[in-house]
């Protein structure tokens, strides 16, 4: 009987798990086939002239430029550099963000206090920012990691401030009731509860890294992908700077989604409700 009953309510699942397969792989063939559709109408306006090749480049010009550019060490010193300013400006703005939001939200006083000021500067344009950055930290790494820190702060603190700020009272007072510390309050209440909304600030945040880290070595600097874009703009090498800004956009995509599938396996509850 026992046995039965497991072999019933497990045979739902495989059809459920192939439908879900097929859905995958029907969103994949759409994808890269859109992807082809656009390449291949491009590669047709540029050959044909319809629009001057000086301004879009084409897509054969720009896998070429491509190639050059890995063939040699610039571009990977250039990469590394990006990469260092990225992520060490990222992971701060992540653990800021994430503790400052954590006391915003629950204490009304220290969101009074920080609150007219952290708006302030969110309103303010981060290019009007950069030269006092660059008095500040200099023209190395520095003022790139702050502006990439500036600019990925913002959408965690914020996810972070209205998460708590929807954690259900009755749980706070359930855990109070039962003698909950502050510390205890934090860990097993306003993080379990603000999680959802605090992942979706951190793969908001990389976004707007990217962003900044790339405003940034456009702006000053001597290396960096966001250097070597402004360069190429420069010299109107649209195949290199299409190459660029493709490698940029896949640095997002590949980060965005990491930060999708994570969130979808620390918060699975929140598709099922979704879904409800």
């Amino acid at each position: 009987m026992g046995l039965k009953t497991e072999i019933a309510s497990a045979a739902p699942v495989q059809p459920a798990a192939k439908g879900m397969l097929r859905n995958i792989t029907s969103r994949v063939k759409w994808g890269i086939g859109s992807v082809l559709v656009f390449l291949l109408s491009w590669e047709f306006v540029a050959a044909l002239r319809l629009v001057d090749p000086q301004y879009i480049s084409q897509p054969s010009h720009v896998a070429g430029a491509g190639i050059k550019l890995l063939v040699t060490g610039d571009f990977y010193y250039s990469a590394y550099i990006s990469l260092v300013e990225l992520v060490t400006g990222f992971i701060l703005a992540v653990l800021v963000g994430v503790a400052l939001g954590l006391l915003m939200g629950h204490y009304r006083i220290i969101g009074g206090l920080f609150d007219p000021m952290l708006m302030a500067l969110y309103a303010t344009p981060r290019m009007a920012m950069i030269p006092l950055f660059v008095i500040w930290f200099g023209v190395g790494m520095g003022s790139k990691i702050f502006v990439v820190f500036i600019g990925a702060l913002f959408p965690v603190l914020i996810n972070t401030i209205t998460g708590i700020r929807q954690v259900d009272r009755i749980l706070i007072r359930a855990a109070r009731s039962y003698g909950a510390t502050e510390w205890q309050l934090f860990t097993k209440v306003f993080l379990p509860g603000a999680l959802p909304a605090i992942l979706t600030g951190i793969r908001l945040g990389w976004g707007r890294g990217i962003l900044g880290v790339v405003i940034g070595e456009m702006y000053v600097a001597m290396a960096g992908l966001g250097y070597m874009i402004s360069t190429a703009g420069n010299a109107m090498q649209t195949d290199r700077l299409f190459f660029l800004i493709l490698i940029v956009a896949g640095l997002g995509f590949l980060g965005t989604s990491a930060f999708q599938r994570l969130e979808q396996k620390l918060t699975p509850y929140r598709e099922e409700q979704q879904g409800a």
